[in-house]
Order: structure tokens, then sequence, then C-alpha cells
């Protein structure tokens, strides 16, 4: 387990806390801890990862823009600690390390308290294909998560918004299919004449 707070960014204030071996960092709506992407500008889609092998937690920069920053240095990989500092990007959204709980070193994910899902330990970004297909499955997985997931009072607007963004992206990507739709039929119509 590890237990993220966000310092500075759209979310300062934010807790988080994470049970599963690889968590996603960036921008992008799919992301474990995603940044707002209208607001949190320094950090790329898919800035870097917490990837938790042999059961130390590695911080990954996954090829940003803008470089990933632990406790002031540009790294591309490191260990991290209890009380460590990342920022995404110089001026960035920041994170500190709140706490490191003990995790036995397997790709097994360590037991999740009730009512929170764990996500896939096996799902692998680097080794396993992602097809359009996944990521939905994916969004609409995480959408029930939120739904069902009864958030301490201290997270509720942490899950409300969640909601919102969720809420928000699921718009944006169906106004996206409606005008590829819509220039497709254009395109066809004037082949067809």
């Amino acid at each position: 387990m590890i237990r993220l707070r966000q310092t500075k960014g759209a979310d300062a204030g934010r807790e988080l806390e994470f049970y599963q071996d690889l968590i996603r960092i960036g921008r992008m709506p799919d992301s474990d801890l995603n940044f707002d992407p209208e607001v949190d500008l320094d950090a790329s889609g898919r800035h870097a990862e917490i990837r938790n092998e042999n059961g130390r937690y590695l911080l990954v920069d996954a090829g940003s823009r803008n470089g990933t920053w632990l406790n002031g240095q540009r790294i591309k990989h490191a260990a991290l600690d209890e009380g460590d500092e990342i920022e995404f990007g110089r001026g960035g959204p920041k994170i500190l390390i709140a706490s490191v709980g003990s995790q036995p070193g397997s790709r097994e994910p360590a037991a999740c308290p009730p009512a929170v899902s764990c996500p896939d330990s096996k799902f692998d970004p680097l080794v396993m294909p992602v097809t359009t297909a996944t990521r939905l499955e994916d969004l609409a997985s995480r959408s029930t998560d939120l739904r069902s997931y009864e958030a301490p009072p201290h997270e509720k607007a942490t899950s409300s918004q969640a909601r919102t963004a969720f809420r928000s992206t699921t718009f944006l990507w169906g106004a996206a299919g409606v005008l590829l739709l819509t220039a497709l039929v254009l395109i066809a119509s004037g082949t067809l004449q």
C-alpha cells in the first residue's frame, strides 16, 4: 500500500491510497492518479508510473516532455521512500509520499480493504497491447467502482470530482465520435456523387 498526498496543482490537498503494483500518473482520464487536463499543463498525458518491484516502490518517468523530479532532482527512475516529493514538470503538480506500507515482493496485489475494488494486477501496459475496447471497458469499470465505493468523509470531494471528470470525459469522447461520424458521412456522400 502507498498513500500519496497532492501538495500542488488543481487538486491540491487530496490524499489517495493505492493497493496495486502499477500506478499510472498523468493527465489522461484513465490514469490511476490523474491531473486536471486544463490546469495541470506541465504534466504529460502519460507522465510517469509508480511500480512495486520486489517490495520496493519505484518511480519511472514515462517519456514525459517536462521531466519527472524527485526531491528537486530530475530522474528517469528512482526508488521511493516516505517523505519524498515528486514534481511532474518544473512548476507542475506535486505529490508527497505520505506513507509506504509493507507489501510482499511479488506481482500479487496486497489485500484490499473491504469496499475497495483492486485493479487487475496482471495488466502491464508495456507488455499487453491496449485496444480501444480495453480502454472503454476500463473506463466503464472505473465508473462502476466510483458509484459502488463509499468514500470516507475526508475523500468525498475527491470522489465527486472524479465522477465529474469522468462525465466530462465521456461527454467529450461522445462529441468527438459524433463529429467523426458526421465527417465520415460527408466524405462518403461526396465520393458517391
